[in-house]
């Protein structure tokens, strides 16, 4: 391929032409309060340059499930702006609607877990998007950030 091509955006399909990522390890702890999905607060925004190109999402949430017998889910929604930790949500939910893609849970005793998802998303814009990480507690106390461990993401724009 010679330098024009790829200068003039003729990059081959598959090619990764942007890279965004983040990463948050506070340990100032969210702890999810609602059996509806509500906002970390954790999320990292991009904006293709084709309406074509995919985005590729890898998201690893470190998180905490403290009461026995109770769930504790992960998920993510693409949307036009970033949401505040336990804030209301809304866009595209990018996962199920009952655990998201991933979930805590035990019978007894503390959990930390790092739940990780991979994820190749269409958005079909080349406005701003954002992907945020949300939770949800089916019962009992479930916590993002809240022990100074990494939560990162990494938003890859691919060629279409």
């Amino acid at each position: 391929m010679t330098l024009t091509k790829i200068l003039d955006g003729a990059m081959p399909s598959g090619s990764i032409i942007q890279g965004v990522g983040a990463k948050q390890g506070s340990g100032t702890g969210v702890a999810a309060n609602s059996t509806d999905w509500h906002g970390t607060g954790f999320g990292k925004s991009i904006t293709p340059s084709s309406a074509s190109n995919k985005i590729l999402v890898i998201c690893n949430a470190n998180v905490y499930q403290g009461t026995a017998s109770s769930y504790y889910s992960v998920n993510l929604y693409r949307h036009t702006a970033a949401f505040t930790a336990n804030g209301s949500v809304s866009g595209t939910q990018l996962f199920n609607d009952g655990k998201g893609f991933g979930a805590v849970y035990g019978n007894s005793g503390d959990r930390m877990h790092c739940k990780s998802c991979v994820l190749l998303d269409s958005p079909n814009t080349t406005s701003e998007i954002y992907y945020n990480l949300v939770h949800k507690e089916h019962s009992g106390v479930g916590i993002f950030d809240g022990y100074n461990i990494d939560s990162t993401i990494v938003l890859l724009e691919i060629v279409g």
